[in-house]
């Protein structure tokens, strides 16, 4: 059972009792951090992006697992470098792109962990430009479903 009072929801199971105090004040607007008009669109396929990401992200540095997705027509290039090791990698994936050239960085556990949880044949990536945020949204969605991931880039040493 579920009650609720200006102060706390109170959750009752047959052996527990579980008060939360509600937060006061207003909720914090979500929808302002969420880039809207996003130039660089990207469609792939996803279980081809997911493979390259999980080859290429083992010869990221192990300290910040950046990898690097350098975007241009038709083509996404994947890559990852570990300087303390000497060891890198490079992989492309054919994907739908028509705008300018454009590289930003992403933590790999991060992408890889959002990608892992899309059940989509594909997504759209959305870039603005490489400090802004990432859009990753599936192209089929369930019915009532409108689902949008995030994710913050890296800064690359270009």
């Amino acid at each position: 059972m579920i009650e609720f009072d200006e102060r706390n929801a109170v959750f009752t199971l047959e052996h527990y009792r579980m008060v939360c105090r509600l937060i006061e004040g207003r909720y914090p607007n979500y929808n302002s951090v969420i880039p809207q008009n996003n130039p660089h669109k990207i469609t792939v396929d996803l279980a081809q992006l997911l493979g390259a990401l999980r080859r290429v992200s083992i010869f990221s540095n192990q300290a910040s697992s950046l990898i690097k997705l350098r975007v241009q027509e038709n083509l996404v290039v994947i890559s990852a470098q570990d300087i303390d090791f000497s060891t890198s990698a490079e992989e492309s994936q054919v994907c739908q792109y028509a705008g300018s050239p454009m590289s930003i960085g992403f933590k790999s556990t991060f992408l890889i962990d959002i990608l892992n949880n899309i059940s989509a044949s594909e997504v759209v990536v959305e870039l603005a430009d490489p400090s802004r945020a990432g859009v990753i949204i599936p192209v089929e969605q369930a019915e009532n479903e409108d689902l949008l991931m995030l994710l913050m880039p890296m800064m690359l040493n270009d």
